[in-house]
């Protein structure tokens, strides 16, 4: 029994809807940067001008998760065909206040928030006479407080719902689950009229199941991206960036906050050599970082098949079984599962090959139970 509890513990439910097929969307008012970064996170060409509600329908992109692991992996292996990971990335068109009533095409714009499985939160930390702002003056907190607010008053309207559905249910009903969910749709619409996202309470793990199936907005993870001036980036210093961050760790605790411009990272993207122009500038790109804090963000990872043929990134959430993780390749890699070989890729790069980690007993066959982890090399036996 007390080895079952461990493992149980290993086993986290997550809040957000389970899958691997997982969407992050770019949110915030209009006119705050958020096609612009959109337009550098993926290399395609969406509108950007400036007017509110520019962009109506979402645009999708697959954007690349850098990786030097992989790009190790490449120049061994010298494959065929290869593949990044990637990380599906929306631009959704700017929300305003009274979204969650309709106002501003808001209706339009939530369904396509609820779309998406996580949230990059862009807010406007710059001012520009050129670039109006739907409030008037620039208030980067009172912002963050104008977004926040309209999606947890969508989330009200949502439980209301289904809590008035769920209770008239439940009087007629002796179902002790369906009570169980009335407590905790009460308990949700508590916490949300309060003021507070349904992510930042201690669900138990039993409740979560349950929160899972609603796909509350306040309940999706939130990277915070601060959007400073192009000056500002290369001066190094924006008034806003630490009262944003007392924000959000007084009202998001736990989320990351990214300050970047994305004026700048226009520039580096349109750069023939983007080395060198960096190096020119003295300050960084945050491009990889806010990427790579998206995809940590949905908790999820990557693991490897590796040949002459191709080498390829497989995308699984965090804490991922063998059958499971194999079932992202092909259905009958879950359905007739075997085993996973698998060899940890520091002991790869230790070792230098295959055959010099079977030597060194690194390269290990894997059941059911393994939880793959991050980096991992697998390769999958299977009954067709």
């Amino acid at each position: 029994m007390p080895k079952k509890k461990k493992d149980d513990k290993k086993e986290k439910q997550i809040l957000g809807r389970p899958g691997n097929a997982v969407k992050i969307g770019i949110v915030g008012l209009p006119n705050v940067g958020k096609s612009t970064l959109f337009n550098v996170l993926s290399g395609l060409s969406v509108p950007a001008e400036n007017y509110a509600f520019c962009t109506i329908d979402p645009s999708k992109a697959a954007v690349e998760v850098p990786d030097k692991r992989w790009d190790f992996l490449c120049d061994l292996f010298n494959p065929q065909k290869r593949f990044r990971a990637v990380l599906s990335c929306w631009d959704i068109a700017g929300l305003v206040r009274g979204a969650h009533e309709g106002k501003g095409l808001g209706n339009e714009f939530l369904s396509n928030i609820a779309a998406v499985d996580a949230i990059y939160h862009c807010v406007r930390a710059f001012k520009d006479k050129k670039i109006e702002h739907v409030d008037g003056e620039i208030d980067p907190i009172r912002d963050l407080e104008t977004i926040s607010d309209e999606l947890r008053k969508k989330d009200c309207v949502v439980l209301k719902s289904v809590l008035e559905k769920k209770s008239n249910l439940a009087e007629r009903s002796n179902d002790k689950k369906m009570k169980e969910e009335v407590v905790i749709l009460q308990q949700l619409l508590t916490l949300v009229e309060s003021g507070t996202d349904a992510r930042r309470h201690k669900w138990a793990l039993k409740d979560i199941e349950f929160i899972n199936t609603l796909n509350l907005f306040s309940a999706k993870p939130v990277v915070f991206l601060v959007n400073v001036s192009e000056k500002s980036w290369r001066k190094g210093g924006n008034k806003w960036i630490e009262p944003i961050k007392k924000w959000v760790k007084q009202n998001s605790k736990g989320s990351k906050v990214i300050p970047f411009s994305a004026a700048f990272e226009s520039k580096v993207a349109a750069a023939e050599d983007k080395a060198a122009f960096l190096k020119e500038a003295k300050v960084p790109s945050h491009v990889q970082k806010i990427i790579f804090a998206g995809y940590k963000s949905l908790n999820l990872i990557h693991y490897f098949t590796c040949g002459e043929d191709e080498v390829k990134c497989w995308t699984i959430r965090k804490g991922t079984k063998a059958p499971a993780a194999g079932g992202v390749i092909h259905s009958d890699f879950e359905k007739g599962f075997i085993c996973a070989e698998t060899m940890a890729y520091d002991d790869f790069v230790e070792c230098g090959t295959e055959a010099a980690c079977k030597s060194a007993g690194k390269y290990v066959q894997n059941g059911k139970n393994y939880v793959v982890k991050d980096g991992d090399i697998l390769f999958f036996k299977f009954n067709r």
